[in-house]
């Protein structure tokens, strides 16, 4: 069958302005006639957002300190603007690009190598291209979110295509992780890797294991998959995981460390890197890793004021504090605000962290009139926000000529936060925890939580109370255990204040003995077996 390229729209990444220049006229004289270009990972994405593309040309390679081709992929995966429809094409040294497929979700449809030939672009795409006429009805389900449906089709496709068995597999794999349903995921990654060793499989296997809270057997799979050294960022990400949820912070932070060494430039990963850095007391880690997250999340889905909040919070917390460090951070507070422009929350926090960077540099004048900024700002937000934020508020007011103040707000503020939904969940939750009705408490904290999620405060007291109710024997001990590990991952560490901080390290620490201890109670039941 002829395949025609008049009708196909082409993006080509390339920072080499005659490789991209060759590559156009080989696609030109293909038929290709709408080609667009860009030399950077940001600029494509801006492009993938706006237009779709049926193939998109990737060099791996874009320079030293400049964000790779496979992070193209990956960050577009996480934005949601990458489509199945669309095929992938990295270009890599063959020798190299065998170290690239460990990804289950991330990894290029297919890959080339320069130097240019007409015949070998030709070859890898009518070869690609062929495997997606088939797949386009599955194609079409995925990138319209219809999961149901296409886990259907897969089915469908598999009985009529079995020489496609296993790439139908994976995107099996992928909709189930995606839809939440773990145990048939494991058991589908299990039944390919018994087959066949395949990276992506065996890192598909070792994240539905974690998501089942199987972290001893889904560190030995993520192991399996990095000691065959696939450049593979989730399988570090996922197996330093397991060793957090099971309280061996340095462990975790050694594997992030060797990650970032392979993927400098990976914003969640360095933001993962910077909180476990944190809590671990690792200042030097902590700062770099999160001012390394802030300049490669800039114009991507990634970015985070919490980046910039947490990497002031590490310098405050360092002994060393001298002029440039006040300067730094200063900067760092003030480029939050840029980043963020017409963010309330955002000035706000900015303001009253200027206040405790002041105080820590012992300029006292100027701590005053930030806190002071600060609580006008707090005073301007909305009833909500100041409920969320009230805690770190005071805690910022501390030591300046506010604080009286900011005391009295409070009061305002908790009286008025008990006319919210979420805020007479959480009063009835904690009356409840004092009552050691621990089941009913959690009861309210969740329902507080669905309404306002990712307030922290909220998060912390949900998982006190899961880590109370845990310890009574029962079935449901373990998925309480494996909820609130969850939802402690799920907080940035460096941007909590320092009570949360604190409160924060207590739970963790007391989740991760719990967790080991049923692990290993499992593990020695497995072994009797």
């Amino acid at each position: 069958m002829e395949i025609s390229y008049s009708d196909k729209k082409v993006l080509i990444v390339d920072n080499r302005l005659d490789d991209l220049a060759e590559l156009k006229m080989i696609l030109g004289s293909m038929g290709v006639a709408d080609i667009q270009v860009a030399s950077s990972v940001n600029m494509a994405l801006v492009l993938l957002r706006e237009n779709h593309y049926d193939i998109c040309f990737v060099v791996f390679d874009l320079g030293k300190g400049h964000k790779n081709g496979l992070q193209l992929i990956q960050e577009a995966s996480a934005e949601g603007i990458r489509q199945f429809s669309t095929i992938f094409t990295l270009i890599v040294d063959p020798e190299r690009s065998r170290l690239l497929f460990g990804s289950l979700d991330s990894s290029p449809d297919t890959y080339i190598s320069k130097p240019y030939s007409e015949p070998k672009v030709r070859f890898r795409l009518e070869k690609i291209m062929r495997v997606k006429l088939v797949m386009r009805p599955l194609d079409e389900l995925l990138d319209q979110g219809r999961m149901a449906e296409a886990l259907q089709m897969c089915d469908q496709l598999t009985s009529s295509y079995p020489a496609l068995k296993l790439y139908i597999h994976r995107l099996r794999g992928i909709i189930l992780l995606e839809e939440g349903r773990y145990l048939q995921a494991e058991r589908l990654f299990d039944s390919i890797v018994t087959q066949r060793v395949q990276p992506w499989a065996q890192v598909g296997q070792g994240v539905a294991l974690c998501h089942l809270g199987d972290y001893l057997n889904a560190r030995q799979i993520l192991q399996q998959v990095i000691d065959e050294s696939y450049f593979c960022v989730e399988a570090y990400t996922w197996l330093a995981r397991t060793y957090r949820a099971l309280g061996e912070r340095g462990e975790a932070i050694g594997l992030l460390r060797k990650a970032v060494m392979l993927q400098p430039t990976v914003p969640e990963l360095l933001g993962a890197l910077g909180s476990l850095a944190a809590q671990n007391q690792e200042w030097n880690v902590a700062v770099e890793a999160y001012g390394s997250a802030i300049l490669h999340a800039r114009q991507s889905c990634f970015q985070s004021d919490d980046y910039y909040f947490s990497l002031v919070s590490a310098f405050l917390a360092r002994d060393h504090f001298d002029r440039d460090i006040e300067q730094h951070a200063i900067r760092t507070l003030e480029d939050a605000v840029l980043a963020f422009p017409g963010e309330p929350i955002v000035q706000f926090k900015s303001r009253l962290m200027a206040a405790q960077v002041y105080r820590r540099a012992g300029v006292q004048d100027r701590a005053n009139l930030a806190a002071r900024n600060a609580f006008d700002l707090f005073c301007e937000l909305e009833l909500t926000e100041k409920a969320e934020w009230v805690e770190p508020f005071l805690e910022g007011m501390e030591g300046t000529s506010a604080e009286a103040d900011a005391q009295a707000m409070k009061q305002h503020v908790n009286r008025d936060s008990a006319a919210l939904e979420w805020g007479k969940l959480n009063i009835q939750g904690m009356l409840s925890y004092r009552k050691k009705d621990y089941q009913k408490a959690l009861g309210f904290f969740v329902r507080a939580d669905s309404i306002l999620p990712n307030n922290p405060s909220l998060t912390l007291n949900l998982v006190q109370a899961a880590l109370e109710q845990a310890r009574h024997p029962g079935e449901q001990r373990a998925e309480l255990l494996l909820q609130s590990d969850n939802a402690l991952y799920s907080i940035n560490y460096g941007s909590l204040s320092l009570r949360q901080q604190k409160r924060y390290l207590s739970l963790s620490d007391r989740c991760a003995d719990m967790m080991r201890a049923l692990a290993e109670s499992k593990r020695e039941a497995e072994e009797k077996i």
